[in-house]
């Protein structure tokens, strides 16, 4: 009898017990979390640390990632799609296995023609995201000295429209702001900055020239049928238990798919999608048709991936951190302005991607709940969680706070919560002095080295 996935997939992720009970649960509870950064936004009530004595909000300083969207092509299920018509026309499939099919090209049709674009949750996101902050910081919108909102997206349309929904739910809440729209390529440098950026001194890597005849000998190896066995004793994904309930026929069905794991992800990929898209609300492929454990079997190493590619890895993490210090600058700029006597800034509101706001998580040391770093492949194991970590709708808000003596403290939050910063001491709590912060900021970002670098003011006198 082939082993059961729950046992072999232990071996195959390398889990440990306690680690594997803790994702399992995290999907008995809510399947949708085996999409990765593909997750719809998450929000529990938050509970904010008061403030100390005579500080009141003024100002806040924002970046958000776009929201929900629909995948940005719709050969996401080709293997899946491929394969099912193949099985179909030999009348291998099941009525569940008509049903599956039906399900995944249902949602492989929504997305023709929307490549890319927000959803309705989406905008509903950021619409939600807006009415919070209105309510949790009144005191930024009501103070009738400071009614400027600068709002920066991302050239990209789904930023575009994401600031638009945040904007609009932000000016119903207090229409006296005055608010202006910016989204042009110069911006791009600390938007969305290349994460590819040499450091002074280093010569760019070049990647290889791709050969071209190799890669078709790969893909017509992949496209081969043949029967397929996982290596016995070969840690590894049993496909048997998803399968069987879809064929007439497991044996000649297997015969026709060969190595069935790029049929039965891209089954995954589609079940990921159906929560983003409203159209889809009635599809449930991960509860249906999934276990939790075989959820963990493909979720694994895209979170892995992610923790690579975007936050503060001990393989990549220094990269990034440096490449996304224009960003961390560009809240220093803007702080120093807001601050400036005479200001009318209310808020700067910045609208990108999880390319951005998560390596800047990483730089600010917040990319992980216990500030750790560790090695990409252990971070499902450590209890880093993209689903948690960069979902859809994704920000990192700054709140400045200031009293009568014309102190200045702030707060950051990162998707809503209160963070603490590693390496500074707070005054109170989670409240920073803008001063020790700001000084904290820079030396992040270590700006002598930069060439990018912009000129910075200098820290109004008194603040």
């Amino acid at each position: 009898m082939k082993k059961i996935l729950a046992i072999t997939l232990l071996a195959a992720l390398s889990l440990s017990l306690g680690a594997q009970e803790a994702v399992v649960q995290l999907f008995t509870e809510n399947p949708d979390r085996a999409a990765n950064n593909m997750h719809y936004y998450e929000f529990n009530p938050i509970e904010d640390t008061p403030a100390p004595k005579g500080f009141k909000p003024f100002y806040i300083s924002h970046y958000g990632r776009h929201g929900s969207r629909y995948e940005q092509n719709s050969t996401f299920a080709r293997a899946a799609l491929e394969g099912f018509f193949h099985l179909d026309s030999l009348g291998l499939l099941t009525q569940q296995g008509k049903r599956l099919y039906e399900q995944v090209n249902r949602v492989v049709e929504a997305h023709k023609g929307m490549e890319g674009s927000l959803t309705p949750r989406g905008a509903r996101e950021h619409k939600q995201l807006a009415v919070r902050m209105a309510t949790r910081f009144p005191a930024v919108f009501k103070n009738k000295d400071r009614q400027e909102v600068n709002s920066f997206s991302s050239t990209n349309f789904r930023c575009i429209v994401s600031m638009c929904n945040f904007t609009n739910s932000l000016n119903e809440q207090y229409p006296a702001l005055d608010f202006t729209f910016t989204s042009a390529e110069r911006f791009m440098s600390y938007i969305n900055p290349s994460l590819n950026v040499p450091r002074p001194g280093e010569t760019p890597q070049q990647r290889p020239p791709m050969d071209m005849a190799a890669y078709m000998r790969r893909q017509q190896q992949q496209n081969e049928r043949h029967a397929y066995q996982p290596a016995t004793g070969t840690p590894g994904y049993d496909f048997t238990r998803f399968l069987r309930p879809l064929f007439t026929n497991y044996d000649a069905a297997l015969r026709e798919l060969g190595n069935p794991e790029s049929f039965v992800k891209a089954i995954y990929t589609a079940g990921g999608l159906c929560q983003l898209v409203d159209e889809l609300s009635d599809i449930d492929i991960y509860h249906e048709y999934f276990t939790p454990e075989e959820l963990v079997y493909f979720w694994a190493p895209g979170n892995d991936s992610l923790y690579r590619m975007w936050a503060g890895s001990v393989e990549n993490g220094e990269v990034i951190r440096y490449a996304i210090r224009p960003l961390l600058m560009d809240f220093v700029e803007k702080a120093d302005a807001a601050l400036q006597p005479g200001s009318h800034r209310a808020a700067d509101l910045r609208f990108g991607h999880d390319t951005s706001v998560l390596p800047l998580a990483a730089l600010l040391g917040v990319d992980d709940t216990q500030h750790r770093v560790f090695p990409y492949q252990k971070a499902h194991e450590m209890g880093w969680y993209a689903f948690f970590q960069i979902p859809m709708a994704t920000n990192c808000q700054m709140i400045f706070y200031r009293n009568k003596k014309d102190e200045v403290l702030v707060k950051v939050l990162y998707n809503e919560k209160e963070v603490q910063i590693p390496g500074i001491e707070p005054v109170s709590g989670p409240y920073y002095a803008w001063s020790s912060l700001r000084a904290h900021f820079i030396a992040l970002c270590d700006r002598a080295a930069e060439p990018w670098r912009r000129p910075v003011m200098p820290p109004p006198p008194g603040r």
